[in-house]
């Protein structure tokens, strides 16, 4: 509710467009409505003086109000200012057109929802929690129905590079600015359509994948003949790969290391790690952490073999997300907390030492992976200001001299 003097010189109740905020006297300005000492009325502050005690801070406050009348108020007094009430409190955040009228490009916020759903995309909104594909009971290859052309049902035998690259055609959002019924602007920031930013340029310099997935899963499984560790994860993903499931990324990206780490195999750790190097960021991290461990192996692997240009093909990819946020406040934020992140990794330190006091080799070989999956994605992304390539380098090899490659 604006107030207009000419209408209403004398000050008004207080009625239930209004609700009464406490505040200290100090942060009175003009325009605010004070709730008047006889504790039923308001006017509008004109003028704020503040007058001085001997020590030279505020004692007292004379408030000039509209209705040609004036107040004194002591400093450190809580008085109520009426600020307007909105008929919902979520109306404070989202006033001005309604959720499902506010349309971005042809399409309406309120509306993205049963899109999806129309469109099939209902069980990839399900896929951004992670489950692996058992656990929501659908088929392993199965993919939105749009990818398709919207004939429905599941694709047959779709490539791995389909499979992998294929992006729900979400639209992008774009930032809307909303005046609040007190006249302040709130921007609320848009977003980028998912799995724009992956590099074309680079993914041509990973080589393709002959066969399926899941024969390569199978060939690497009987290279490796009665190696535990292996056969348990291959024989999980040889059912079937899905690039949407969580469960299945973090499989991949565990048998990538397995086979370097443990079975000494970088070729093989090289293939599987392609397999994650080729699916975009879509948005989740949960899912892309192990997409980009398996990118932080593969610029590792790359790089032993002499192959300068692939590894930063890799790195370009790990580095990919980090431009895929279109509002640039989120950005920078974004981008704040990425280098604090760089800069302060956490190595397991006292992990690792409190497994080697007590003795238990395999304990501290677990915690080493990970410090190690931590260097290789330092190294990766290109250093930071507390580590450089060349200590990066000499803390990989320690960690993999550690674990007895």
């Amino acid at each position: 509710m604006q107030y207009s003097p000419e209408l209403q010189p004398f000050g008004h109740a207080a009625h239930s467009p209004e609700h009464l905020r406490e505040i200290e006297a100090s942060e009175l300005s003009p325009g605010h409505r004070l709730r008047l000492p006889d504790g039923e009325t308001t006017a509008q502050i004109l003028e704020v003086d503040a007058v001085v005690d001997d020590y030279g801070r505020p004692a007292l406050y004379f408030i000039a109000l509209d209705n040609s009348t004036n107040l004194r108020v002591a400093h450190g007094t809580s008085v109520s200012i009426a600020v307007p009430r909105p008929s919902r409190p979520a109306d404070l955040l989202f006033a001005g057109p309604t959720a499902g009228d506010v349309a971005v490009g042809d399409v309406a916020v309120g509306d993205v929802a049963a899109t999806d759903v129309a469109a099939g995309n209902g069980a990839d909104a399900s896929l951004r929690t992670g489950e692996s594909a058992e656990e929501r009971g659908i088929a392993e290859h199965e993919i939105p129905d749009d990818a398709d052309g919207g004939a429905g049902g599941s694709v047959a035998e779709p490539s791995w590079a389909e499979l992998a690259l294929h992006v729900p055609d979400v639209p992008e959002r774009k930032a809307t600015t909303i005046t609040l019924d007190t006249g302040d602007v709130v921007v609320v920031p848009g977003k980028a359509r998912p799995g724009t930013s992956t590099p074309s340029a680079a993914l041509r310099l990973i080589p393709k994948l002959e066969g399926t997935p899941e024969d390569l899963i199978r060939h690497i499984d009987a290279v490796h003949p009665g190696r535990s560790a292996v056969h348990q994860l291959s024989e999980r993903l040889a059912r079937g790969i899905n690039p949407k499931s969580g469960a299945c990324l973090q499989d991949l990206r565990d048998l990538a290391y397995e086979l370097f780490v443990g079975q000494n195999d970088a070729e093989n750790a090289l293939k599987v790690a392609d397999l994650l190097a080729v699916i975009p960021f879509d948005g989740n991290p949960g899912r892309w952490s192990s997409v980009e461990s398996g990118l932080a192996l593969a610029a590792h692997l790359a790089r032993e073999r002499g192959q300068g240009e692939r590894a930063a093909a890799y790195s370009e990819l790990l580095r990919g997300p980090e431009t895929a946020e279109a509002d640039p406040f989120r950005a920078q934020m974004a981008a704040r907390v990425r280098q604090r992140t760089l800069n302060e990794p956490n190595l397991y330190d006292k992990e690792v030492s409190r497994a080697d006091e007590a003795g238990d080799d395999a304990e501290e070989r677990n915690w080493r992976v990970l410090r190690l999956a931590t260097l290789l994605h330092l190294r990766a992304h290109g250093g930071s200001e507390a580590f450089d390539d060349a200590e990066l380098d000499r803390r990989i090899r320690i960690e993999l001299d550690a674990v007895g490659r």
